[in-house]
């Protein structure tokens, strides 16, 4: 899939761009089958809920050990996208899946930036990575949708801090102070991120984004796959393999159907 050039100016303008249906019904229903073995895992890379033990906040590196999402990342219609976004070849640095189920268990997220930790912890070197936001779930008003601030990724790497709740518990999370995030939402506003399953949006590392708690009685998955540029390989490796991968090779498509194979 190659994306139009009103596609590409607009995710420069404004950080991001969603394209409904870019999954279909039959490789939806696989990535949302392979999700009980994800989170029945019992490893570092699952974390959990801190007031539920019991319920994954995060799965990270699912494309290392379930085959529906190694597959997912190396679709055509993932894999160019990005590198048309990125001029350039692409690796994958971390893969996440937030199930954010519902009734309030799937807790929110803290105003953000995803470029802080891995430039500060993981070394690379500029903001040039992407996130695809993968729907596995139909993502609504009543869902708690990811919230972006149109073209905040122009203001570059914003003043953030470890938020208390990522310290210590396998992730880092630097969250925004309130007089900042106010400015930045009063001169580009807050829009959702909503589509039904199979949507997929392109995100900007550098997009100021964040979530509120899931109290509908829906569970609202999001596969999120971060790109990096190859010639932006992380230099550091502090973090283990699941949140700062160390294979900068670059990504080859497979078959536009390789996903719909296991089916």
């Amino acid at each position: 899939m190659q994306l139009s050039d009103s596609q590409i100016s607009e995710f420069d303008e404004r950080g991001y761009i969603s394209i409904p249906g870019l999954l279909n019904e039959m490789e939806v229903k696989i990535l949302q089958d392979a999700m009980p073995d994800i989170l029945a895992r019992t490893g570092p890379e699952i974390v959990r809920e801190s007031d539920s033990p019991e319920t994954a906040r995060l799965a990270f590196g699912p494309h290392y050990y379930s085959e529906p999402f190694a597959r997912l990342v190396q679709l055509p219609r993932i894999l160019q996208p990005v590198r048309d976004l990125l001029r350039d070849d692409v690796y994958i640095h971390q893969s996440r899946l937030n199930p954010k189920p519902g009734f309030g268990a799937g807790g929110g997220w803290e105003w953000h930036q995803d470029f802080p930790p891995w430039h500060l912890i993981d070394g690379m070197p500029e903001p040039q990575c992407i996130m695809v936001s993968v729907f596995i779930d139909d993502c609504t008003p009543a869902t708690s949708p990811l919230l972006a601030i149109p073209g905040s990724q122009h203001h570059g790497l914003l003043d953030s801090k470890l938020h208390e709740d990522a310290e210590g518990r396998g992730y880092a999370l630097h969250h925004i102070d309130r007089a900042a995030l106010a400015k930045l939402a009063d001169e580009g506003g807050i829009e959702p991120i909503m589509g039904k399953a199979g949507t997929v949006a392109f995100v900007h590392c550098n997009v100021v984004h964040g979530s509120a708690n899931n109290v509908s009685p829906w569970r609202r998955a999001i596969s999120y796959l971060n790109f990096n540029a190859v010639s932006n390989a992380c230099k550091s490796d502090e973090r283990p393999w699941y949140q700062n991968n160390r294979d900068f090779t670059p990504l080859e498509t497979t078959a536009d159907d390789a996903l719909e194979q296991l089916a």
